[in-house]
């Protein structure tokens, strides 16, 4: 596990400042996740970050992927705004193709994992409620936990 960023919960300020304000696109600020793996992080631009809510916009590139699978202590919003990425839920398996104009709800605690198997770039909003990631845990870097992955039989 990594520390949090110091922006988590603080953006565009701290909780006792509090107030309504408007993000323009020029003041929000962008990163990688992960940092510490550029090879296989997206590439995000966060709205704000709240002790309730972080809200932010990421981009896959064609055939890239965000990797260690994501988990949130909170739950997750997904939306396409451009092009398709398709979900991976390694516990269960469960592969879904997400595409422009859909959503997807991503649990607490379930983690997940974002493919772009495209030829265009993939733009996805996202909201976690209420913590993007807890204090105490930081971000994973690494999934320790098992996945599910189907059989497939080579075709004749």
């Amino acid at each position: 596990m990594a520390n949090a960023p110091d922006w988590v919960c603080k953006y565009p300020f701290k909780k006792e400042e509090k107030r309504p304000c408007v993000m323009k696109q020029s003041e929000l600020m962008q990163f990688l996740y992960t940092e510490e793996a550029p090879e296989t992080s997206d590439l995000n631009w966060l709205i704000v970050s709240t002790d309730s809510v972080t809200v932010g916009e990421y981009q896959l590139a064609p055939g890239s992927h965000f990797a260690p699978a994501d988990i949130h202590p909170g739950d997750e919003i997904y939306y396409v705004l451009k092009g398709q990425v398709t979900m991976f839920q390694p516990e269960s398996g469960q592969v879904v193709e997400v595409n422009q104009g859909e959503g997807i709800l991503m649990p607490k605690g379930c983690p997940h994992i974002g493919y772009n198997f495209g030829e265009k770039e993939a733009f996805m909003l996202y909201v976690i409620a209420p913590k993007a990631w807890d204090d105490s845990n930081g971000i994973p870097l690494e999934y320790t936990g098992a996945m599910k992955l189907y059989k497939h039989e080579e075709r004749g």
